[in-house]
């Protein structure tokens, strides 16, 4: 009996056009009836862009330039980790910040 695979979950920072076309993937879900989360559109792009890299044909030539283009893009990359990193500082500050919030609430009571 084949065991049902279970959902990961990540967080990921997608480039600003990337963001875009995960949002119309989402809205034409949905215009299409499907009980559908962002999370879902971002899967069924990955998913198609998944069955044309491993297909008879592969991606075409243009979709291959375009993929090493953006990995070889180097700030955008660093763009990208730049946003990880600020968001790992902020959620950092927030762990530290909330004792000392907790502890002068504490003492206002």
């Amino acid at each position: 009996m084949a065991q049902e695979a279970k959902s990961v979950k990540r967080t990921v920072v997608l480039h600003p056009i990337m963001d875009n076309y995960v949002r119309k993937t989402w809205a034409s879900l949905i215009e299409h009836g499907f009980d559908a989360t962002y999370s879902m559109a971002l899967n069924c792009i990955l998913l198609g862009a998944i069955m044309e890299a491993v297909g008879e044909r592969g991606w075409s030539e243009e979709t291959g330039k375009a993929v090493w283009a953006f990995a070889q893009d180097q700030a955008t990359i660093d763009h990208l980790s730049l946003h990880k990193h600020l968001r790992r500082l902020g959620e950092m500050w927030g762990r530290i910040a909330k004792p000392e919030v907790a502890s002068a609430e504490a003492g206002a009571s």
